[in-house]
Parts: C-alpha cells; sequence; structure tokens
C-alpha cells in the first residue's frame, strides 16, 4: 500500500507535512461552530520503527483566527509481512480559548492495528482518552477498507467503512465548559445554546457505545518525496446524549456531517 503505509524504515528520515480539515469532528461530535483548521506538522521516524511528532494546529475562522492546539506525539510503528501496527502517547495542549470537542482531552494513548486479507484489509483500534478532570475514555473501532492502486503504484483510493465505540466523558465536560458557556469557551454546540448552568449531567457519560458510523474515500499520489492526499468523510452519529440541565431534561440534536482532509507531506 502507499500514502499511509508508505514508510518504508530503511533509513531514518523527517517528513514535513500541511493539512486542512474543514471541521473538527470527534466521534460523531462536534460543535455547531465549525473548526476548520490548517496544521503543519513535523516527524521524526528512526529506522527501528521509533517516531516522534509535533503538530500545530491553526483555527482559520475569520473572526477565532488563532494556534488551537498543539499536540505532541512519541510512537512505535511496525510491519510484518501483511500486518501493520502502531502504538502511540500524545499530549495535548489547547488554547484556553477552545470550543473543540475534545478540547478538556489532556492525552491518550492509542493502539492501532491493519491485516492485509488481499481483497479487504481490516483494521482495528484501541484508545484511551484522559481528561482534564482526571476521568477517562476508552473506544474501540474497526474498519474495513479495500485498496485501489495503480499500475505505477503512484495512485491509491481506499473506499472504508468505520463503527466507533466508546464513553462519553470527554463530551460531558465538553457540555460543561464549553458548550454551555461556563467555562473558557464559547462554543454553541449542536442545537444548543450557550447558557450558564448551576448543574449540567450527561446521562451517559460512563456508558460504553456505539458514537459514530464513517464512510469515507482516503486517496493519496506519491510522487518521488512528496505525497499529497485527500480524504472526503460522512460521519453519522448515533446514540445521542441525554441531559440534565439544571434539573431540566432534554436530548441533544445529533447532525450527520460532511468534512474533509486535504494535505501534502514531504520526506527529507
Amino acid at each position: 500500500m502507499i500514502g499511509q503505509n508508505e514508510i518504508e524504515l530503511d533509513s531514518s528520515f523527517v517528513s514535513v507535512d500541511i493539512s486542512f480539515i474543514s471541521d473538527a469532528v470527534f466521534m460523531g461530535r462536534k460543535d455547531s461552530i465549525s473548526n476548520p483548521y490548517l496544521y503543519p506538522s513535523m516527524t521524526y521516524y528512526h529506522k527501528s520503527g521509533f517516531y516522534a511528532k509535533g503538530s500545530l494546529s491553526y483555527l482559520t475562522r475569520e473572526d477565532e483566527g488563532r494556534v488551537d492546539l498543539s499536540l505532541l506525539t512519541a510512537g512505535y510503528d511496525f510491519t510484518i509481512e501483511k500486518f501493520i501496527g502502531d502504538i502511540s502517547l500524545t499530549k495535548y495542549f489547547f488554547n484556553e480559548d477552545s470550543f473543540n470537542v475534545i478540547s478538556e482531552v489532556e492525552a491518550d494513548i492509542t493502539a492501532q492495528f491493519i491485516y492485509d486479507f488481499d481483497i479487504l484489509n481490516l483494521g482495528v483500534a484501541s484508545s484511551l482518552y484522559f481528561n482534564n478532570n482526571s476521568d477517562s475514555d476508552l473506544f474501540l473501532s474497526s474498519e474495513l477498507s479495500h485498496d485501489f492502486v495503480s499500475t505505477d503504484e503512484k495512485f491509491q483510493i481506499s473506499p472504508t467503512a468505520g463503527v466507533y465505540f466508546g464513553s462519553q466523558n470527554f463530551y460531558e465536560q465538553y457540555y460543561i465548559n464549553n458548550r454551555f458557556g461556563n467555562g473558557r469557551g464559547q462554543g454553541q454546540g449542536q442545537g444548543s445554546q450557550s447558557l450558564p448552568s448551576e448543574s449540567i449531567v450527561l446521562n451517559e457519560s460512563e456508558e460504553f457505545g456505539l458514537m459514530a458510523i464513517e464512510l469515507s474515500t482516503p486517496m493519496w499520489y506519491a510522487s518521488d518525496q512528496w505525497i499529497f492526499s485527500f480524504l472526503p468523510a460522512f460521519v453519522l452519529p448515533q446514540n445521542p446524549a441525554t441531559l440534565t440541565v439544571d434539573d431540566v431534561v432534554f436530548e441533544e440534536d445529533l447532525e450527520d456531517t460532511f468534512y474533509f482532509i486535504l494535505g501534502v507531506a514531504h520526506k527529507f
């Protein structure tokens, strides 16, 4: 495969990437105020499989331009014949004004694995997210994809379907600190208003369940040291949260979302 799995660690190298995402969507959840990001990153890959990555996410809204998020990641990836694995630890540094839906997350540990069955690729991932209030969330996901690769092996398109499961402590903290205007951010949320509240409880925050279904068509073009990528995706959020706000109970209104990621990377 090429694109995201094109890395051959015969020698150490540095990769510089710049990407644009049209909206920040996580597990089908987002703020009603869009979060389009331009995010440059730099990654050092050691030939042993270990890597370190740093990135900045610049919020490109005309009225909100700022560095909204910085990330530091350390990880290890490997390939054994048709089996690909990646294990990483990421630290998050959010701007105090951020209304990103995961702006209360501090760090995550993630393990991802892909097996190429020739006709289909099966991917599974597990993540543990640590939140500002000491709660944590477990996420599990599974994806099926098929690779269409050009005869010169420079272009690849991989239609993908994925299901995503998890708990929602991060989302409860987001409601408390951002969506209802009590905390650092000024986000409005999906179908909600910014209203000061004394008590906010997301009733399903501890429950583990289906959160989203996503259909995407990632594609790459690789030429010498350059890789150009485009990923359009359509997300169908599942199981809307039931919230108790100052003793008033209501169900949130989740919306299906289309977003895309456009990127270019150069390997040194």
